[in-house]
């Protein structure tokens, strides 16, 4: 029943951030996309300045890094993922520890991730297909990274749990 409660507290955070992030003002964006913009930055040596409305946007116009590129909702999908799945593994108050550490771990991967994406991406702004290839550096980068993780936190926790058995055994 206590994972069912966290699940949902889980979903509830989920959807707060969603909706922040959705209806976030201008000053809020301009320093949630600030490490896309100045990652961007230096690996092309190139100047951004935020434009209200829009986000950051390079001297051409023709580079814009706004509001869906910070990867929001990739974040969530790692926060919920890795907070749910794994707190089967948490007793009390490392229940809590868990929850923030998901959420903080999800945030600097979900950053780390959408700048790689921005900078695979810049390359082919100027192409007709860019859309195309950017939504297919989205999807390549997300999936991978979502079944890396699931599968390093699977390894860990499962070894540990196969850890406590073998000690448990050897107890008896």
């Amino acid at each position: 029943m206590q994972n069912i409660i966290y699940c949902c507290l889980t979903v509830l955070i989920c959807i707060l951030i969603l909706y922040w992030v959705k209806t976030a003002t201008d000053s809020i964006l301009k320093i949630l996309l600030y490490p896309h913009a100045k990652l961007t930055e230096i690996y092309y040596n190139i100047r951004l300045s935020y434009i209200n409305g829009t986000g950051y946007v390079s001297s051409g116009g023709n580079i814009v890094i706004g509001r869906e590129c910070m990867g929001y909702k990739f974040v969530v999908m790692v926060f919920s993922m890795t907070s749910c799945m794994f707190v089967k593994y948490f007793e009390r108050f490392k229940k809590v520890m868990w929850f923030l550490l998901s959420l903080s771990g999800s945030v600097a991967v979900g950053v780390l991730i959408s700048c790689v994406r921005i900078i695979g991406s810049f390359p082919f702004a100027s192409l007709e297909k860019f859309p195309l290839i950017h939504s297919a550096i989205w999807v390549f980068l997300y999936f991978n990274t979502l079944i890396i993780i699931y599968n390093v936190l699977n390894r860990k926790f499962n070894h540990k749990l196969n850890y406590k058995l073998i000690r448990s055994e050897k107890n008896e």
